[in-house]
């Protein structure tokens, strides 16, 4: 039984370790979005983030709700996958209200980030924080992967990326773990210029 035990352990931690070296590749390979969010830290390096958690799909808020339920201004700057199909909203907490051409932001302090699939009509809520962090950016990888750039600032403010697998419907959590990598400036995304928000 101890055998077995153990040897369930070492498979696990080889998946997490392999799941950690793909998910650097990957984000090594990514686009431009990194790029730019990298650059409002100090110090930032890739190989200086930590995979600390995994959460399951069926540990998340799922519900039967359409994309349809979702305000036009809010499909405008959020972000579809490749081929259309699913869509990630990460600003719905800025509560934009129109007013003539422009929308003002009545800015809520609890962020959720949700994942539309227009196959299935259901909303998988992939993260919710409240003033201790927060999504800046979000972007597709495939059709299956998408990553989520933020900030924590529960001790200091440091940048934290999750990587969403639609396969194997896990959150991947990392954290960066260089104590001398900071925010310079706030990140902000260029898909609000979509939209005159004041």
């Amino acid at each position: 039984m101890i055998k077995k035990n153990l040897m369930i352990i070492l498979l696990l931690s080889l998946n997490l370790i392999n799941a950690q070296v793909k998910t650097k590749s990957n984000l090594k390979n990514s686009n431009n979005n990194l790029k730019v969010w990298s650059k409002t830290f100090s110090n930032f390096n890739i190989n200086d983030f930590k995979q600390v958690e995994i959460t399951s799909f069926k540990d998340l808020m799922t519900e039967k709700k359409t994309i349809t339920s979702l305000p036009v201004e809010y499909k405008t700057i959020g972000t579809y996958s490749p081929n259309k199909s699913k869509f990630v909203d990460i600003y719905s907490y800025l509560n934009l209200e129109k007013k003539g051409d422009i929308y003002i932001k009545n800015v809520e302090v609890d962020q959720n980030v949700d994942l539309y699939l227009s196959k299935t009509n259901e909303r998988i809520r992939l993260f919710q924080s409240g003033s201790r962090e927060g999504i800046d950016e979000v972007y597709w990888l495939s059709e299956t992967s998408i990553v989520l750039l933020g900030v924590s600032y529960i001790d200091e403010k440091k940048p934290i990326i999750l990587l969403v697998d639609l396969d194997s419907k896990n959150v991947l959590r990392l954290e960066n773990q260089n104590k001398l990598c900071k925010v310079l400036t706030n990140y902000k995304s260029v898909k609000l210029k979509k939209l005159k928000i004041k």
